[in-house]
């Protein structure tokens, strides 16, 4: 069976988020609510509509009663008139990085176009350059599935926290390897810490 998240853009996920963020409203007001957003309409006119012609619609707003899961993630995806390919975590800029960890203080879900719009660079560009971001961000609000959204934002953060994790483990180890004083043991340990011949070659020759 589809997933009907599958057919959940990020406009409509902010709409649905506010309709369970909202206290006031009780199952059947949700239920309304959820009908509405599906159907591009008002919960005026979903109350208005025969209960036989509503049901389908309501059978589908249960669904979303269960949270989103993400898709698997995929190279490229192709969002309104865009083609996009994911960033890796390694090809960040400094841009990229800034604005990432400004997005990332702001909340996964409250900021998630602003984020993806770091992660999906228009094929052939480099990040913010010759093209307009906030037109693609756009884009990516009006034609990009939640569910795709989710896989981007999971590959992208866990990717960064594991590129942050190697380049800390090797900021210590440069620290811990300046301390050492003997170049004989400060040889040995370069060897120990690095994996490739061709940094051990270059680090030996620097020394």
């Amino acid at each position: 069976m589809a997933n009907q998240w599958d057919n959940i853009n990020l406009l409509k996920f902010a709409q649905i988020r506010a309709v369970f963020a909202d206290e006031k409203k009780d199952a059947t007001d949700r239920m309304v609510a959820l009908a509405a957003i599906l159907e591009g309409t008002d919960e005026e006119t979903i109350s208005r509509m025969p209960l036989q012609e509503v049901q389908p619609v309501f059978a589908r707003a249960w669904e979303l009663n269960t949270p989103p899961q993400r898709n698997r993630v995929r190279r490229r995806y192709n969002v309104g008139a865009w083609t996009l390919r994911v960033t890796q975590p390694k090809e960040l800029n400094v841009a990229q990085w800034l604005d990432f960890q400004n997005y990332m203080r702001g909340g996964v879900e409250e900021n998630m176009a602003n984020l993806l719009s770091v992660a999906l660079i228009p094929e052939g560009k480099s990040y913010n350059d010759g093209y307009n971001i906030e037109e693609l961000k756009a884009a990516l609000r009006q034609d990009l599935a939640i569910t795709d959204a989710l896989a981007v934002c999971f590959f992208f953060q866990k990717r960064y926290l594991h590129s942050m994790r190697s380049i800390l483990n090797r900021l210590v180890g440069w620290i811990a390897l300046a301390r050492i004083k003997d170049r004989k043991a400060k040889r040995a340990a370069i060897v120990k810490a690095l994996k490739t011949k061709a940094e051990i070659s270059a680090l030996m020759r620097s020394l």
